[in-house]
Parts: C-alpha cells; sequence; structure tokens
C-alpha cells in the first residue's frame, strides 16, 4: 500500500490569529517595579526579523527566525530562484517560527525571505536565505545558542539538535561570522569553552551540527565580551506556574549577583533586547495582568557591579481561569457518517454509515504531566519505551501536551495507565490475552485487545472521527464548513496549551490542530474494506505497515484540520507533532 505523507499542495493560511500584546504585568513579590527595555506598544513601523535560518529537511525546510518588537505575525516568502520578491514568490500568511515549508521537491534549492506584520502594516522582507531539501538531510542547526563572559573566555551553550554526532563552534571579533571562519573548535560539546580570549573585546560565535549526512546550516549568532570582572552567569532552573491572568515565574540565584531582571514576551525567541522588562525582582516572582489563553515567554538576567548577565534558558506559561483536569467525556452510542465527499478527497471514500458503541474519550490531548506521572509508574513496574516523551514541542510551557511518543510507546503507557489506576490492561501480546504488553514493539492484533473492559486504550478511527464531529455530519471541520479564526492551532510554530481553543460539540478540546493524534487502525488507502452500515469497525485486520494519526497539527496548515483527513505513519514514528488521548469503554 502507498503511504500517504502529504498531498502536494501549497498551504495558504486563511486563518488570522492575533497574538496578544506584550501586556505591563503587576507585580507581586518582585522587589521592584516594571520599565525599561523593549517597548510593548506598537510601532509606527516595523522592521524585519534580522536573523533567519533554514533547515533542510527530507522534503521540506525548517525556517526560524529572530522576533521583531511589535510584531503580531509574520509572511513567510519562497522560490525556485533567488531575489525573493514578495510580488512573485509563494506567500504563507500570518505564521510564527519556526515554520515547516513541506511538500518540497528533494533536490532543488529554494529561498527564503520573512516580514514582520503589526497593526501599521508589513515590513519590508529579511535577509534571503537558501536551503536544499534531501533524502538524507543533516541535522538541524542548534537552537537557544548562548555566550557567558568569563575573564578571558566565553562559555558557549546550546540546545542539541536530534540525530546530530558532533558540534563545531565558529567565531570572530566582527558580527557576521559563518562556517568560513579560521577561528572554531571543531569537536565541540556545550557548554563549550573558548578560551585564550582578550578580555574587553567582543567575541561572537555560531555552532553548527554535523552527522554522516554532512553539517547544518549556522545557528543564530551570539555575542559576549570577556572581562577582567565579569558579570554573573545567568540564573538557573527557572520554573514558571500558570495561574488566573498571571504566572510565577522561580530559579536558582547565581553566583555574584545583587539584583535580576525579568523579561517576558509572547514569542518564544524572547531575549533581553526583545522582551519586557520589570527590573528588580526577586524569587519568586508573581507577574499578574497577563491575558488568559496567551502563553508567555520568560527569562531571567543576573546583574553586578561587572554588568548584566546573558539571557537564561526560557520558560513558558499559559495563564488560565481554570487548570484544564484530564476527564473523560461520553460519546453517545449511534450512527455517523464516516468519511465525506465534499473535497472529492479519495483516501476519505466511499462516504459510509457506521454505528458506533458508547465510548468516552479524553477531554484533552494527553498532557505531559500526565505522561510523566505514568510513566515514571511504568518504568519500575515492568515497562519500558522507545522515547521519555517531551513537553510539548519545545519542552517547556504549562499543560502542554506530550509529544515525541510513538504508537508502541503511546499502547504500552495506555496499559500502563490501566495498572497504574487497578483497571484491566486491554492490550496483549497475543490472542490468547494472557501477557499483558508492557514491553518491545508488537504489532497487536485485533484478537489481542480486551475491547469490552475497563481499561484505556486508543479511540478506533471510526470512535475518534464521532467525536471530533461533535454529533454533527457533512462538516469540514469540527465547527463548521468554514475555517473561520480562532478555532485551533495550526500555524503558531509550536504547541499550545491544552484548552486554549474553543471545544467542538462534545465538549472536546483540540480535536483539530495542536498535535496529530493517533488512533487504532492500520492504515487503508480508502474506505472500499467498510461497507456501508458497518457496526464498531476496527480498520484492516492485517498489518499495512502504518497507523493512522489524526486531527492536524500546529505546523500543518490549514487543509489537515477537516473532520475526515488522515496521515499515515510507521508505528515507530516519534515528532514534536505527534500525541494522542484515551479512550475507554467506561468513564
Amino acid at each position: 500500500m502507498k503511504n500517504r505523507i502529504m498531498p502536494q499542495r501549497i498551504m495558504n493560511a486563511f486563518f488570522t490569529a492575533v497574538l496578544a500584546g506584550l501586556a505591563i504585568g503587576l507585580v507581586s513579590g518582585c522587589g521592584g517595579g516594571g520599565g525599561g527595555g523593549a517597548s510593548s506598544g506598537t510601532p509606527a513601523t516595523i522592521s524585519p526579523p534580522a536573523a533567519l535560518t533554514a533547515d533542510a529537511g527530507v522534503q521540506r525546510v525548517i525556517l526560524n527566525w529572530s522576533p521583531v518588537a511589535g510584531a503580531i505575525s509574520y509572511n513567510v516568502y519562497y522560490a525556485t530562484a533567488p531575489g525573493v520578491a514578495k510580488a512573485t514568490a509563494i506567500k504563507v500568511a500570518d505564521q510564527h517560527g519556526p515554520y515547516a515549508a513541506r511538500d518540497l521537491v528533494n533536490g532543488t534549492a529554494y529561498y527564503f525571505a520573512v516580514s514582520a506584520v503589526n497593526g501599521t502594516g508589513e515590513s519590508a522582507l529579511s535577509g534571503e536565505v537558501s536551503a536544499t531539501p534531501s533524502a538524507t538531510p543533516p541535522p538541524y542547526a542548534p537552537t537557544n545558542v548562548t555566550a557567558v563572559p568569563e575573564t578571558g573566555q566565553v562559555r558557549v551553550g546550546w540546545t542539541a539538535s536530534t540525530g546530530a554526532t558532533a558540534y563545531t563552534v565558529y567565531y570572530a571579533t566582527a558580527p557576521g561570522v559563518t562556517k568560513a571562519s579560521p577561528d572554531k573548535v571543531s569537536v565541540a560539546a556545550g557548554p563549550q569553552v573558548i578560551d585564550g580570549l582578550t578580555n574587553g573585546v567582543a567575541y561572537y560565535f555560531i555552532v553548527t551540527a554535523s552527522n554522516a549526512n554532512g553539517e547544518s546550516a549556522a545557528s543564530f549568532e551570539t555575542g559576549a565580551t570577556p572581562l577582567a570582572s565579569p558579570p554573573p552567569p545567568p540564573p538557573s532552573g527557572l520554573t514558571a506556574v500558570e495561574g488566573d491572568s498571571q504566572a510565577t515565574i522561580s530559579w536558582t540565584a547565581a553566583p555574584g549577583a545583587t539584583f535580576y531582571n525579568l523579561y517576558y514576551a509572547t514569542d518564544n525567541l524572547v531575549t533581553k533586547n526583545t522582551g519586557t522588562r520589570v527590573a528588580n525582582v526577586t524569587s519568586p516572582c508573581t507577574l499578574t495582568g497577563l491575558t488568559n489563553k496567551t502563553e508567555y515567554f520568560f527569562i531571567i538576567t543576573a546583574v553586578n557591579g561587572g554588568g548584566e548577565s546573558a539571557d537564561s534558558a526560557a520558560v513558558s506559561a499559559t495563564p488560565l481561569a481554570e487548570k484544564p483536569v484530564p476527564a473523560m467525556v461520553e460519546i453517545p452510542a449511534g450512527s455517523f457518517q464516516m468519511g465525506d465527499n465534499l473535497d472529492g478527497t479519495t483516501y476519505a471514500m466511499p462516504a459510509h454509515t457506521v454505528q458506533v458503541d458508547e465510548f468516552y474519550i479524553d477531554r484533552y490531548e494527553t498532557t505531559y504531566d500526565l505522561w510523566k506521572e505514568v510513566y515514571d509508574w511504568a518504568v519500575v513496574n515492568g515497562y519500558s519505551f522507545d522515547s521519555p516523551g517531551r513537553n510539548g514541542s519545545l519542552a517547556t510551557g504549562t499543560n502542554m501536551p506530550v509529544t515525541m511518543v510513538s504508537w508502541y510507546d503511546v499502547v504500552k503507557w495506555l496499559n500502563a495507565r490501566s495498572e497504574k489506576e487497578g483497571r484491566t490492561p486491554v492490550y496483549y501480546t497475543d490472542s490468547s490475552q494472557t501477557i499483558v504488553y508492557r514491553t518491545g514493539r508488537v504489532d497487536v492484533t485485533n484478537s489481542a485487545v480486551k475491547w469490552d473492559e475497563d481499561g484505556y486504550r486508543l479511540p478506533t478511527e471510526a470512535e475518534w472521527e464521532k467525536a471530533t464531529r461533535g454529533d454533527f455530519e457533512g462538516r469540514r471541520y469540527p465547527w463548521g464548513n468554514d475555517l473561520g479564526t480562532g478555532n485551533a492551532n495550526y500555524n503558531m510554530g509550536r504547541t499550545v496549551s491544552v484548552g486554549v481553543y474553543p471545544p467542538n460539540g462534545y465538549g472536546l478540546y483540540d480535536m483539530a490542530g495542536n498535535v496529530w493524534e493517533w488512533t487504532w487502525d492500520w492504515s487503508s488507502n480508502d474506505y472500499s474494506w467498510a461497507p456501508d452500515g458497518i457496526a464498531d469497525p476496527r480498520g484492516p485486520d492485517a498489518s499495512t505497515g502504518t497507523r493512522v494519526r489524526r486531527g492536524g497539527g500546529w505546523s500543518y496548515g490549514p487543509d489537515y484540520l477537516r473532520c475526515f483527513e488522515r496521515v499515515f505513519r510507521s508505528p515507530t514514528y516519534a515528532a514534536p507533532y505527534f500525541g494522542f488521548r484515551s479512550a475507554s469503554k467506561v468513564p
């Protein structure tokens, strides 16, 4: 069977998602008032992003750019020839980095530029970058590169790149460092100390990642100036806890610091140059007056007589009036039309009537907190997993869906959740249903599942589609036939907290957007195997090599939000836009 990964189409953005402006919050327990730093007001004009990177992948290019103060969104332009221009390039509007340009041709060079948008209009284009998708791409460039000045040296750190086997740090005494720089550390390990430097001289750094496929694009550039009496190191151990219109940030004290500054923004690449500053704060610091359902990113700097430190690592929190509490929702028994003829999509046809028994499904996508609670119990009770999971797409944030989990990981985790709560596990290693599936990669068959027990399981494709439609048939999206605005996360460039976007007719959140969700079924090119009127279908009985995922994700564009959309992946696959939710026969 042909594995449907993506259709060839341009993902034009119709959804206008406007991030809330940087609120000047009230401060509690922070030992000082706000002020200074970047302004939160909308400027009369706006500049394009100063830094832009392009990382080649398989039939895709990942773009990331530096935030622009006052920007509410960004437009991406690209072409297959240099000299990208607004009038002639392909435009993808209303995006937030990182942005994935998909459905590209391996071996073809693509050229990109980005503009910033605010209430007064659109900026000029950024500088142009290029990348060539490949079937065997190198790793992505390191992110979150930091440079901490010390006496006669600089300590350079970064976030590891998946698949990288080596890193190189390039540096120079002038901005605009490239991989041609003669000064480099070829076998670097973060944090890498670059010593033998001259105090009082500014140095600039970039980092690349490498593996057998080659060297990545360069990271964003960062700089630092070694000093005989350097500023303190940045604080560590940052945490952020959300509340109603507020967030509380805590950190571990930095040696030698006399006070701290807090910076925050709604952009995940917040820096002390782009964030709103609250000066002279102490830990814990509660920032109030924030906008609920808007994600904020926070960094802390330490200050003493030597100056202000480099930026700390960022943490994030999404203020909410009420914290999402795991709960299951009843989906009543009944028939519905599965699939659709609306857009003539082959893999969604023929539309057919399906009878589904009553079942229950989680109101929210499985959060990392819930995943971690069960995972920690499971690994000391006979379970093993390929991945420990990730907190959302950025490994930070509150109430984020778990990501980076394979189908095998999820099925075992569901058994562990059942056992931990005293329910009967559903999945077994074979049709005798005697050995609970706890380890390895087992292609569990329909006959090896105790479908009528009270344990947790994945919803079948049919159950998932009935749940997402919210008891309304024949509509493209859970909310209607038109995409509309503010209904789902498909262009934010990252996951958001569960429960931010409106629920569907059954009271389920994020059934469209945020992260793709694993279902039980093996894939099928269409529904020719399912007769009209079929009851509780569970997909093809034999392995087709891939399992079905549903619901679209934060970087896939609006088409994948449609109720009938189905995309297939190997059960070993894990990604920062993949998650799931639990179903059960009983509440």
